[in-house]
Order: C-alpha cells, then sequence, then structure tokens
C-alpha cells in the first residue's frame, strides 16, 4: 500500500492540474492511469478533480482569474468525469452517480 501512496498522488496531482491549465487531454490521462492502477473513482474525484476546482475558485475570489476561468475549468472536470464512468463500467467498478455526488462501494 505505501508503494501506491506515491503514484496515487502523482495521479491525483495531474487530475488537479489539468483543471488548472484547462487541459482535457491531461485529465483524460489522469482517468486511465488512475482507472489502471485500481485507484478508488471517488477518489479521483474528490481528491483529484475537485481539488482544482476548490483552487479556481480561491482564486476567483482573490480576483486572479474571471468567472469564464470558473466555467472552463468546470468542463474540463466534467469530461473527466464523464470519461471516467465510462471507464469505470468497463473495468466493473461499482461506482454510482446522483447528479453531482458520486459513491462507490
Amino acid at each position: 500500500m505505501k508503494s501506491e501512496k506515491p503514484m496515487f498522488q502523482k495521479i491525483l496531482d495531474r487530475a488537479r492540474e489539468s483543471i488548472l491549465n484547462f487541459d482535457s487531454n491531461e485529465a483524460e490521462s489522469a482517468v486511465r492511469e488512475a482507472v489502471d492502477a485500481g485507484m478508488d473513482p471517488v477518489d479521483l474525484i474528490e481528491l483529484g478533480f475537485i481539488e482544482g476546482m476548490k483552487e479556481m475558485g480561491d482564486r476567483y475570489e482573490k480576483g486572479d482569474i474571471p468567472l469564464l476561468h470558473i466555467f472552463a475549468a468546470s468542463r474540463i472536470m466534467e469530461k473527466g468525469i464523464s470519461l471516467l464512468k465510462c471507464c469505470a463500467n468497463e473495468k466493473q467498478f461499482d461506482l454510482k452517480m446522483f447528479g453531482n455526488i458520486a459513491m462507490s462501494a
């Protein structure tokens, strides 16, 4: 398990950075890597994508970015989560989405 932590953290960082850099290719790459590594999909969403969105929100509140950047970042997250749903189905992960809430068993 300890050897997985650095790898999982790297994937989470890539997911977070994909949001901050508006990079849908990086988001998709992080999703594929997470699924291949057996990472919990909810962790990827909460600790990767949502952390990136929180940082974008903080930047907006400080006046560092315009509101349009929040919308752009949310589209990247949406693409990542959409791919994650598909990959979770293929790998038979038990991922349930209830609106914006994700749960895994």
